[in-house]
């Protein structure tokens, strides 16, 4: 039998051109399970004002992280399938993206396996992030000789996943000069809405934490979500807001972690690492450090060659 495991990230614009914004926005936002509106109240908002406005507003916020290679979300995710390869011997291992190329259905076609292990870059499930990828899996499986498909819905309490934040964590900690007043465990916030399922997600994020920081130590924390993107109730506190009130409450070294991102990408590289860091210095913030996600390491390959592992363990055969 040929094994495959597939993992697949949320995808990118082609390149920080205005027009390739658009497309890829018009792509996501068009997903009834990230924007759960209506659609004949959201298409013409879409169209009208989103995809005529927000492509130049933040073109120049990709063109600030783009990279010599590409987008950094492309680089990584690209050096996560090698490095997953490398700890999974005789398994084919590719990547694929939700709503870019290259596309999901494309990628298992040229694979040729009989089983595979498609794995969301998601630790914490919730349907915003994953729905669209099940209904493109589901469509490949109605297609005549598709192999046999096996879902890691989750994974946010995963050994190797907890360990190496963890391990992060203690090393900043330890090489600090001063003590941290506060880690802050910043995750994607989703709509406090039934159809995002906001409960099971929070609880997902919270056994994270508590397992990373049950490997730390006696250290305050406190969990947050960021990148609220339109109007209505998201899951709170939003990071943005705490950042400002934080040093009041003398929390003024603070060590900032993302473990619902994989990969370095906008909502860290910018939204974390400028966005956020402003706010709680502009605020009396003095030490501000974010802890880098796996991105291209070969920890990130273990990690997900673990989720590999652990998925095949608990199917049925």
């Amino acid at each position: 039998m040929k094994r495959g495991c597939l993992i697949v990230a949320l995808g990118t614009p082609a390149s920080p051109a205005v027009d390739d914004i658009k497309a890829f926005l018009r792509t996501f936002l068009s997903d009834p399970a990230v924007v759960d509106m209506p659609r004949w109240i959201w298409k013409p908002i879409l169209n009208s004002i989103v995809l005529r406005f927000r492509p130049p507003k933040i073109a120049p916020i990709y063109e600030r992280v783009w990279t010599p290679e590409g987008s950094p979300l492309r680089v990584h995710t690209i050096n996560q399938a090698r490095h997953t390869q490398e700890h999974l011997d005789g398994v084919v291992v590719r990547w694929a993206t939700t709503y870019s190329q290259p596309a999901i259905s494309d990628v298992i076609a040229e694979m040729d396996v009989d089983e595979l292990v498609v794995i969301p870059l998601y630790p914490q499930y919730t349907p915003s992030t994953v729905a669209d990828i099940w209904r493109q899996l589901d469509e490949v499986e109605r297609t005549p000789g598709a192999p046999r498909i096996i879902r890691a819905k989750s994974w946010y309490d995963d050994l190797e996943y907890i360990t190496w934040h963890a391990a992060e964590i203690r090393s900043a900690i330890d090489s600090a000069a001063q003590p941290y007043d506060k880690i802050i465990f910043s995750f994607h916030g989703v709509p406090n809405r039934p159809a995002h399922r906001p409960d099971q997600y929070h609880d997902q994020c919270e056994v994270t934490t508590n397992a990373i920081m049950d490997r730390v130590g006696n250290v305050q924390w406190e969990m947050t979500f960021q990148s609220k993107f339109g109007p209505g109730k998201w899951l709170q506190p939003a990071t943005i807001g705490r950042m400002a009130q934080l040093p009041s409450e003398g929390a003024r070294r603070i060590l900032v972690v993302t473990p619902g991102f994989f990969s370095s990408c906008i909502e860290t590289i910018d939204e974390i690492d400028l966005l956020n860091k402003e706010a709680f210095l502009n605020a009396g913030g003095q030490h501000f450090l974010s802890i880098t996600p796996p991105d291209s390491t070969d920890a990130a390959g273990r990690i997900l060659a673990s989720v590999y592992r652990s998925t095949k363990a608990n199917t049925i055969n």
